[in-house]
C-alpha cells in the first residue's frame, strides 16, 4: 500500500502530465488518486490516528470553503479551494497508510528521490537543452512543471527539502545506493538553486545552513566549513548570478526590474492588510488576491504569505492557519523531547536502550528537527512568496502526527505511558 502512496507522491511532485501535455488529457493524477482511495477503503490494515492537527486542517479547509462562497470570483476561489482539498485528502491517506517508523523513513527517502528526479530533469533541460525563463536580465532555471515551475517557487521547493536531506544524511542510511543518491541530490540541489537566480531561494538556503550551525555543538568548525563552502561556490558562480545574489543585501546592486520586484513583496503585504481591513472576517476569497489591487493590473499575486493569508481568508483564516502552524511545531518539539527521553539522555542513571529502540528514537528525533527547520524556512520564505496553499505544511503535519504516535507505542511497550498524557493523542480507531 505504501508503494501506491509513493506512486502518487511521484505524480504530485514530478507532475509528468504537465511536462508531457498529452498525459494531462487523461487526468492521470485524478484517476490514480480515485483508485488509491478505493483500494485504501478496501484495505483492512488502515488505521486512523486522532490528533488536534487533523481538526485544525479541517477548520482551515472549512474557512476556505465559506470564504469561497462569499468570494469576489467564485471560479478562482473554487480552484484554489479544490486544490487545497486534494492536499487534505492526501494528508489523510498518509496518516492511514504509514504504519511504523520504517515506512515513514521510506516515505521521506522516496520524497527526496522524487525531488532528485524532478530537480535533476529540470537541470538537465536547462543545461543541455537550454530550457530557461528569461527574467531580470538573466537566464533562470525553473521546474519542468507549470504548477511549481516558476524559478522562485522551484528554488523554494528545493530549499524546503534540504532539512530532510540533512536529516537522512545524519541518520546514515545503511543502503550505499541511497546514500549516494542523497549526496548527489544535495549537489544537484545546490547548483540548481544558484541558477534559478532566486534571491529568496538563495537566502532561504543560507538560513537553513544557519539553522544547522545553530543546532551543532561544534559551531566554530561548522562556521569555518560553511565559509569555505560559500567561497568555493561564489568562485564558480557566473558574474550575473553573483550580482543577483548581492542585490538581496546591497542596495543598488540589482537592476531596476529587480528592485521593483523586491518592492512588490512589501506592496503585497500592505495590500493584503488593506483587504483585511475591508473584509476582516473572511477576506475576499482564496485565489482572489489578484482582484484586490488598488493601483496594479489584475493578475498580480501577493508574493507574500502574510498578505495573501490576511487578504484572501481574513481573520478566520489567519486564526485557523496560526493554530495549525503552532500545533505542528508543538507536536514536533514533543517528538524531539520524547525521543531524547527514550534514548535515556535525560538522566545519566537511565538503563541502556536497546539498539532497535535507539535507532527508532534517533530517526524520529532527526525527522522532527528537520520538520521544525522546514516550517521556519516556510515562514521566512513567505515574506517573499505566496506559499500559503503549499503541500509542505500538511506533509510536515502528517509526519508529526505519525512520529508522535510511533513514540507513544514505544512508551506503552516500556510501561511508561504517563509521559505522553499531555500530547493531545487519543487511541487510534
Amino acid at each position: 500500500m505504501l508503494w501506491l502512496v509513493i506512486g502518487y507522491l511521484f505524480l504530485f511532485v514530478f507532475r509528468p502530465f504537465e511536462y508531457w501535455p498529452v498525459l494531462g488529457e487523461f487526468r492521470i493524477e485524478r484517476i490514480y488518486m480515485l483508485c488509491l482511495l478505493v483500494i485504501l477503503f478496501l484495505w483492512r490494515r488502515r488505521r486512523y490516528i486522532a490528533h488536534p492537527i487533523n481538526n485544525s486542517i479541517i477548520f482551515f479547509l472549512i474557512v476556505l470553503v465559506v470564504s469561497s462562497v462569499l468570494s469576489f470570483s467564485w471560479t478562482d476561489a473554487y480552484k484554489a479551494t479544490f486544490d487545497y482539498f486534494k492536499l487534505v485528502v492526501f494528508y489523510f491517506v498518509i496518516l492511514l497508510t504509514i504504519r511504523d517508523e520504517r515506512q515513514l523513513k521510506l516515505f521521506i527517502i522516496a520524497y527526496l528521490a522524487v525531488m532528485f528526479l524532478y530537480v535533476g530533469k529540470s537541470a538537465w533541460e536547462f543545461f543541455l537543452h537550454d530550457r530557461y525563463t528569461w527574467r531580470m536580465g538573466i537566464k533562470r532555471l525553473g521546474g519542468i512543471d507549470t504548477s511549481y515551475g516558476d524559478p522562485n517557487a522551484f528554488a523554494a521547493s528545493i530549499a524546503y527539502s534540504l532539512p530532510f536531506l540533512w536529516a537522512m544524511l545524519k541518520y546514515k542510511v545503511r543502503n550505499p545506493l541511497v546514500r549516494k543518491m542523497l549526496w548527489t541530490y544535495g549537489i544537484v540541489a545546490g547548483v540548481s538553486i544558484v541558477f534559478t537566480g532566486s534571491r529568496s531561494g538563495m537566502v532561504t538556503t543560507l538560513l537553513f545552513f544557519m539553522l544547522v550551525l545553530f543546532g551543532t555543538s561544534r559551531k566554530i568548525t561548522g562556521v569555518t566549513l560553511l565559509l569555505v563552502l560559500l567561497a568555493f561556490v561564489w568562485n564558480f558562480m557566473p558574474l550575473e548570478y553573483q550580482s543577483r545574489f548581492k542585490s538581496a543585501f546591497v542596495k543598488g546592486a540589482a537592476s531596476k526590474d529587480a528592485e521593483v520586484s523586491a518592492q512588490g513583496r512589501l506592496a503585497g503585504l500592505k495590500q493584503g492588510i488593506k483587504m483585511f481591513s475591508n473584509n476582516p472576517l473572511l477576506g475576499i476569497g482564496p485565489g482572489n488576491f489578484k482582484y484586490g489591487w488598488d493601483d496594479r493590473p489584475i493578475g498580480m499575486s501577493a508574493h507574500n504569505l502574510y498578505g495573501e493569508l490576511l487578504g484572501e481568508t481574513g481573520g478566520a483564516g489567519f486564526l485557523a492557519f496560526f493554530i495549525l502552524v503552532v500545533l505542528i511545531v508543538k507536536t514536533h518539539r514533543k517528538v524531539a523531547e520524547k525521543a531524547h527521553e527514550l534514548l535515556g539522555s535525560a538522566s545519566p542513571h537511565s538503563p541502556p536502550v536497546l539498539p532497535a529502540k535507539a535507532d527508532k528514537a534517533r530517526l524520529l528525533q532527526l525527522v522532527s528537527t528537520a520538520s521544525v527547520q522546514a516550517i521556519i524556512l516556510l515562514l521566512f520564505n513567505g515574506n517573499f512568496g505566496h506559499n500559503l496553499y503549499r503541500y509542505n505544511w500538511l506533509w510536515i503535519g502528517a509526519i508529526g502526527v505519525l512520529s508522535l504516535h510511533f513514540l507513544k507505542d514505544e512508551f506503552d511497550k516500556a510501561g511508561a505511558p504517563r509521559t505522553l498524557k499531555k500530547t493531545g493523542f487519543a487511541r487510534h480507531g
